[in-house]
């Protein structure tokens, strides 16, 4: 009897079947790109680009920097090696969301334009201004006991920055330009008789030009001037994150070792209690508190104030 031989025979494979088999293949073929677009989609997603990198700007990348640092994700901040635009191009870029986010005195316009954390970064340290001036005229200006005097001088401003409308509400001239640089240039060649600049400015700028020019002695201005982060209205979850890592550092105490690190030697070098201070009205913000400044303001000169 022959050997018989155990043979399994397939059916033909209808249409139906083989346009499954089809489709399986394809999708098994684009999962594996379609994972890698969605973890380059996740990974952009940690990345936070900004434009501030001048010195001025500095504390607040560190203050961003521990913020992201206690949000629980692993942001990646993005700074350019040099910065290329200025504020008014920075600010756009934000909007638009070419950028994430930028840290600058808030404003109504600003706050309906971008998402605003609303916790002021430099504790109002930056509406403290001392004066910078020509030293042929240092000894003149430390003589001024109010704004009205103030007025019979010319300050230098910056076109797009968010307290230019200060000085144009307590009636002080000021001579504006978009390129910062450019009002030092005018301080010493006599056009402007003062730069108002922030006490967390003023120094490291004075010794770039102390040649020239003196912090005036004896006086400071302070007008309400909150500084926020701003975050692209695109990025509400990096707003959210920023915002939960400051209140963490708020409550842990490592903001206000960051910003007593940053500013406690210029506030001893600025000797604020002996300063005549200048109050301006600021109609464009919203009001600070005691609790605020309570850092690095010494009492005497808060009670002028609440």
């Amino acid at each position: 009897m022959p050997n018989q031989l155990n043979y399994t025979w397939h059916r033909p494979l209808n249409i139906k079947h083989l346009i499954s088999i089809i489709v399986y293949l394809f999708l098994l073929i684009c999962a594996e790109p379609a994972i890698s677009a969605t973890n380059q989609t996740s990974n952009e997603s940690l990345t936070v680009r900004h434009y501030q990198v001048q010195q001025r700007y500095a504390f607040g990348i560190k203050l961003l920097t521990l913020a992201l640092s206690k949000s629980g994700q692993h942001y990646q901040l993005l700074s350019p090696k040099k910065q290329e635009v200025n504020e008014r191009r920075g600010e756009s870029m934000v909007i638009n969301g070419s950028l994430d986010v930028q840290w600058l005195s808030t404003s109504k316009k600003r706050e309906a334009a971008m998402i605003a954390i609303e916790e002021p970064i430099y504790r109002g340290i930056l509406g403290l201004r001392l004066l910078l001036s020509r030293k042929d005229k240092a000894h003149e200006l430390s003589n001024i006991q109010s704004k009205q005097q103030l007025s019979q001088y010319t300050g230098g401003h910056g076109a797009h920055w968010g307290d230019l409308p200060v000085y144009a509400a307590n009636g002080l001239p000021v001579k504006t330009h978009v390129e910062y640089n450019l009002i030092f240039k005018w301080l010493i060649s006599n056009r402007i008789d003062y730069f108002h600049r922030g006490i967390n400015e003023v120094w490291p700028e004075y010794e770039r030009y102390s040649k020239d020019i003196s912090v005036v002695n004896d006086v400071m201005l302070f007008y309400p001037l909150p500084v926020y982060f701003f975050v692209t209205k695109q990025r509400p979850r990096l707003a959210n994150d920023i915002q939960a890592g400051l209140k963490i550092a708020i409550k842990d105490g490592s903001y206000k070792t960051l910003f007593l690190n940053e500013y406690e030697s210029i506030l001893r070098k600025s000797n604020l209690k002996e300063r005549r201070l200048i109050i301006l009205d600021n109609p464009d913000s919203k009001p600070l508190t005691a609790k605020d400044m309570e850092w690095w303001l010494p009492d005497s000169k808060l009670q002028h104030m609440f």
